[in-house]
């Protein structure tokens, strides 16, 4: 019953967004999965502040050096904008942070050398208290920035804009385009709930759509914080990659599954679900769908975790589910021993291939959401049996659930081993907070 009402639900939303437009197409939609990049989230967290240039420039190298060979192909600022005075002649932005010695172009040509693109945190729906009073006109206007600024600020130094006012659509898109030319092509846009919160959904939806018109196929659109409503039948139509849970924080297995597991925040505002794993299950049906959007359970810190079982299982409900891997351990914090969870290259092969699974069921209650499967491009199934508590338990697929026929060769990824054939079915005793993964390949 619940599959049909969400079958009914999507159907609703089909025929009440605009027409013509399901959902964003762009280059990175199509591809299906997820982006592999890392991001400086763990330092900004654990520290409090931005983190010091050389430090972004020792990870960059370590990344491409460790990582990029396994196609983890970006590097990514985040959050923590306490030193927005570097801004250009039209109040955008020309660094990361005004401490930094180089600008936002100069980071870009750096990791183009790379071989690596940039990804960058902000929101074009904020001006700079420096650009505030700077007031220049907006470009291509004669309107002052101050002209389009809202009643109320998102911080002390960061003043919304309200999309109502003349002048607001060229702010927006000239920030998108200004990124774009200092090599960014990743856009990470937070808070955006706060805005549909104190701004309205209407105001919302304008700030998404001029967003998504100028980005075009030249940079990929990651929503943080959006509330979602209605099954995000906003969001759908204009990201690219949509945060499905909450901040991963100072990581651990509390936030992949017991960050108040099973807790449904029905009030529109906000995340609608806390830990990573639930976000997957409740969002795979509407936001999860291949060719659509992406979901983003946030960043992996492998370092916090604490045993090679919750490693793996963290890496696999990633892939499995075509959400990207953001990792945010870095060059001096990573255990020894831990790149080789990132280095799978038998389930990087999901995501080099566009891979998206779902689990046999959305009940947050029902163990069967702990099996998740899907389709290569070759024909091959993979199958997730996951378990997400603290004892063994017995994880059982019948090839009929997922309309396997006849004789398949089963692999397991993590041990790179074949184990023979089966018919029916699949049943494994899945030791507590572990996973495996296989690859199940026709039998000739």
């Amino acid at each position: 019953m619940k599959h049909r009402f969400k079958f009914l639900t999507l159907l609703l939303v089909l025929f009440t967004i605009p027409a013509g437009i399901f959902a964003r197409e762009s280059k990175f939609t199509k591809r299906g999965s997820g982006p592999l990049f890392w991001n400086m989230y763990q330092y900004n967290f654990r520290y409090g502040t931005s983190m010091p240039e050389d430090v972004w420039k020792k990870n960059i190298d370590w990344l491409a050096e460790e990582f990029l060979p396994y196609g983890y192909d970006m590097a990514a600022t985040d959050g923590w904008l306490f030193n927005l005075n570097s801004i250009d002649q039209y109040g955008y932005l020309t660094k990361y942070d005004s401490s930094w010695t180089y600008g936002l172009k100069y980071w870009g040509d750096y990791l183009k050398s790379k071989g690596m693109r940039f990804g960058f945190y902000f929101n074009p729906l904020w001006v700079p208290k420096a650009a505030y009073v700077q007031n220049n006109n907006i470009k291509g206007t004669s309107i002052p920035i101050t002209d389009v600024v809202g009643t109320t600020k998102f911080e002390d130094h960061l003043y919304w804009i309200d999309t109502d006012k003349p002048g607001a659509e060229q702010w927006v898109k000239g920030c998108i385009r200004t990124m774009i030319d200092q090599g960014i092509e990743l856009l990470k846009i937070d808070f955006l709930g706060y805005y549909e919160r104190d701004y309205g959904t209407n105001r919302y939806i304008k700030a998404l759509k001029w967003m998504a018109e100028e980005a075009g196929d030249e940079m990929l659109l990651s929503y943080s914080v959006p509330n979602c409503r209605n099954d995000a039948r906003n969001e759908i139509i204009y990201a690219d990659m949509i945060r499905i849970s909450t901040d991963c924080d100072g990581g651990g297995w509390w936030f992949i599954s017991d960050k108040e597991r099973g807790q449904v925040n029905e009030s529109g505002q906000g995340d609608k679900y806390r830990s990573a794993f639930d976000g997957l299950i409740g969002w795979a049906d509407i936001i999860g769908v291949k060719g659509q959007t992406i979901m983003d359970p946030d960043f992996v810190q492998l370092n916090t975790l604490a045993s090679d079982a919750e490693r793996e299982f963290h890496i696999s409900m990633l892939l499995v589910s075509g959400s990207p891997i953001g990792i945010t351990d870095q060059y001096n914090t990573i255990v020894s021993g831990d790149l080789k969870f990132y280095q799978n290259e038998e389930l990087l092969a999901l995501n080099k291939d566009g891979f998206v699974g779902k689990p046999l069921s959305d009940d947050l209650w029902n163990a069967k959401n702990q099996i998740w499967y899907g389709q290569m491009s070759d024909g091959d199934y993979i199958v997730g049996f996951f378990n997400k508590e603290d004892n063994e338990y017995d994880r059982t697929l019948d090839f009929s659930e997922i309309g396997i026929e006849g004789k398949v060769k089963v692999r397991d990824l993590w041990k790179h081993q074949d184990e023979g054939e089966a018919e029916t079915s699949l049943s494994y005793k899945i030791p507590g907070r572990s996973c495996k993964i296989v690859r199940l390949t026709k039998s000739e």
